[in-house]
């Protein structure tokens, strides 16, 4: 079963169960037991809906919509007379206890189970599978199986014998129903059909295919369900559009009338049954296909032996089964005698096949679940749901549930029928999923509340159980608390990063919810950078760039660092700064509790509190110009105790600190060069840009003596462009590697 599915189920608990969990919460959180990942050593993880529940394994147990664990059916797989066999496709059972049940495959076949014994009866001639069964009431023992294609209806007699006993207009049939002599037979197209037993028979299947009378027509592709109501109404539903419609049969010469119940989102109604005026309905929303195949597809039979089949044409392949990968979600309705419809439950990876209604009221529904386990689900008149199977099989297809037999239950992909029993399994449990504590644990306490149960645990590295994982052992000083109510034990599987709890059931025992203590290894967190300003190569620390001349260069550098967290620990920071040492280059060390750093001549900036978010803003107007080096102290100190916390220091390479603007020097106009020369100087950082303006207008380039902008000391000369005869006014701007800009202005005259 998928969490997505279990988690759409509809349910209503009652209140006082709402409030005994309300209840029970409270006093958990006076015991001192949260429902998350407490800060320092010890975590919990909590176990308690139906959705965290079914995360886990259900094995013979039964898992309700209230996030209950109770003791399920157990099951036992019966042992098939035939290998070929590819679906269980149909059930139908008789007033004796006996089970007649129709295959898929190659050669469809009617199986009969009998006291205990499932043996094959009758092998049909044509089509590719049974699709529905129903009594032959005016002959006990016989039965009416319908195959895919041809419309044909065949009699099945207690001694084997298979003879052709009606045939409609149809491509498939896809339901069948009797009642006083009539057979009703649901098609597609889609099509209602009305045979009498006068029509009908041995030598009368061409009489009945033309007296068969037709009840009602749709343009839907198919009339895929159908049942009879107390008051002999009869209901149909449609693919491939999910219609509801109530049939008036219309006899002694009466029409039949019918009207549309419903109009369901879906495409297809999968399944119906009614008692007392109520109906459930089961619709699908089917992703791709002919949702009428049920995942098959077909080609025309093979020839036929028994009465009434004609050989098929020549050059007509042997029937084949094609499995295609069906995909849908599904709900299940009621709709009362009112009108009102109301979903009960819904699978959102999967798809209904069969309901059954028993004589309390309790729906059952088979599911489908496409590269997952098949299920059936129990819903009760209270609404509560639960799932009553789960099988390795991914399709359960038919169901025989009737208090008169043994229960059993038919499945595909693959094949297999199973006998039911609501007595629980022995050996039946519920086991969690592996729960993470995302490194080596030690795990403490397991708490629960429920009864009759025993519980194990078992340990491991690997996230998916294997030969490496410890062995299943229980649990050690079982108590019970006094204020909580709650059944205790000690956890003794040794530490691994991965945990699994196993809770055995018997038929009395309940498991409402359960929770875990452990205490991961604490792991190391690691700085992976420091980005000293807007450089990021980090050897200057550049604050924002000036916007005018007049404005100088910000002194506020930006301070960012980037951190490995692999347990998710509350980090703090705290960052040093100091005159870089001769010789220094940077470095990482790992400690355990040192949160100031080493050495002399470190000035803290980060402030007397340490920091929680990764960059600070720090103004290096508090230190002079000059060559320095930054150390970040990484600290998981707040979730962690003293003995246990880790840190981790980064020490920056150097890089420079330069607030103070370039100088400019001996700015002169040579007018026998017609050039501007000069000198840049800058105590610091090397001089990035040299440039020049005239009369207001934009700057351009100067270029040093030496051909490279490279030091800290730059000449230069440089002929203006376009100069015209008379007096003009210069601006000269330099600007060093860290972004200070200053100017100078002469008046230079043009002969």
């Amino acid at each position: 079963m998928t969490t997505n599915e279990r988690q759409s189920v509809i349910s209503r608990a009652p209140e006082q169960r709402r409030t005994l969990r309300r209840f029970s919460l409270a006093l958990l959180a006076l015991a001192g037991l949260p429902a998350v990942a407490l800060g320092g050593p010890g975590r919990m993880v909590r176990v308690t809906t139906y959705a965290e529940f079914a995360e886990g394994l259900d094995q013979g147990v039964l898992l309700t919509s209230q996030g209950d664990v109770r003791g399920g059916w157990s099951s036992s797989r019966l042992t098939l007379p035939q290998a070929t066999d590819d679906s269980m496709r149909a059930m139908v059972a008789g007033p004796d206890g006996s089970v007649w049940i129709g295959t898929g495959g190659e050669t469809p076949s009617i199986l009969l189970y009998q006291k205990g014994q499932l043996r094959k009866l009758a092998t049909l001639p044509t089509g590719t599978w049974v699709t529905a069964l129903c009594l032959l009431d005016s002959q006990p023992g016989h039965v009416l199986a319908a195959t895919a294609q041809d419309g044909r209806l065949f009699d099945v007699g207690p001694d084997g014998k298979v003879q052709l006993w009606a045939q409609v207009e149809a491509e498939h049939v896809w339901a069948l129903s009797r009642d006083a002599g009539v057979t009703y037979v649901a098609t597609g197209p889609g099509r209602l059909w009305a045979i009498d037993d006068k029509d009908a028979g041995p030598g009368r299947a061409e009489q009945s295919k033309s007296k068969a009378r037709k009840l009602l027509e749709t343009a839907a592709k198919h009339f895929l369900s159908l049942t009879r109501g107390e008051d002999g109404a009869l209901y149909v539903g449609t693919s491939d559009d999910a219609v509801l419609y109530r049939v008036e049969p219309g006899r002694d010469g009466k029409p039949a009338t019918a009207r549309a119940i419903h109009d369901f989102n879906g495409n297809e109604v999968r399944a119906v049954v009614a008692r007392g005026g109520v109906l459930y309905v089961a619709v699908n929303d089917m992703q791709r296909g002919d949702t009428g195949l049920r995942g098959v597809k077909l080609t025309m039979p093979a020839a036929g032996s028994a009465p009434g089949v004609k050989p098929a044409p020549v050059g007509t392949p042997l029937p084949t089964t094609t499995p295609i990968e069906k995909k849908g979600k599904g709900a299940l309705f009621r709709i009362d005698e009112a009108g009102r419809v109301e979903q009960l439950h819904a699978i959102t990876d999967g798809f209904y096949n069969a309901l059954h209604l028993d004589a309390a009221g309790s729906v059952y529904a088979a599911a489908s679940a496409p590269g997952g386990r098949g299920r059936v689900f129990r819903i009760q008149p209270d609404r509560t749901v639960a799932t009553l199977l789960e099988l390795k099989e991914s399709d359960v297809l038919s169901l025989s549930l009737g208090a008169g037999s043994d229960r059993l239950l038919g499945t595909g992909n693959s094949a297999a029928v199973y006998k039911l029993s609501d007595e629980t399994a022995q050996g039946a449990y519920y086991q969690s999923k592996a729960f993470d504590g995302q490194s080596l644990s030690q795990w403490g306490t397991l708490r629960f509340l429920g009864d009759g149960l025993r519980v194990e645990t078992r340990t491991g590295n690997l996230a998916k159980a294997d030969g490496t994982w410890s062995a299943w052992q229980s649990l050690a000083s079982p108590g019970k608390q006094a204020v909580t109510g709650e059944q205790t034990g000690k956890i003794v599987s040794p530490p691994g990063r991965y945990l699994q709890a196993r809770f055995y059931l018997s038929g009395t025992s309940v498991l409402r919810d359960f929770t875990v203590s452990y205490q991961p290894v604490n792991q190391r967190h690691r700085v992976l950078e420091l980005q000293i300003g807007e450089d990021a190569s980090g050897r200057v620390a550049r604050g924002v760039k000036p916007t005018s001349l007049l404005v100088p260069r910000s002194a506020l550098v930006k301070l960012k660092w980037k951190v490995e967290n692999p347990d998710e620990d509350e980090l703090s920071y705290r960052l040093y700064v100091r005159p870089a040492a001769a010789g220094s280059s940077g470095g990482v060390s790992a400690g355990s509790g040192k949160l100031v750093p080493e050495g002399d001549g470190w000035l803290k900036i980060s402030g007397p509190e340490a920091l929680t978010k990764t960059e600070l803003e720090w103004n290096t107007d508090t230190v002079g110009d000059g060559t320095y080096e930054l150390q970040l102290i990484a600290s998981d100190e707040k979730s962690n105790p003293p003995e246990q916390l880790l840190t981790y220091v980064y020490t920056s390479p150097p890089f420079v600190v330069d607030n103070r603007r370039p100088e400019l020097r001996d700015v002169k106009w040579n007018a026998e060069r017609g050039a501007i020369t000069g000198v840049a100087v800058d105590a610091a950082t090397p001089i990035a840009e040299l440039a020049y303006s005239i009369d207001g207008g934009e700057f351009y380039p100067v270029a040093a003596k030496d051909g490279l902008l490279d030091d800290l000391s730059e000449e230069f000369a440089v002929k203006p462009l376009r100069l015209t005869a008379g007096t003009h006014t210069a601006v000269v701007r330099a600007l060093d590697a860290a972004d200070n800009a200053s100017t100078t202005q002469l008046v230079i005259t043009v002969k």
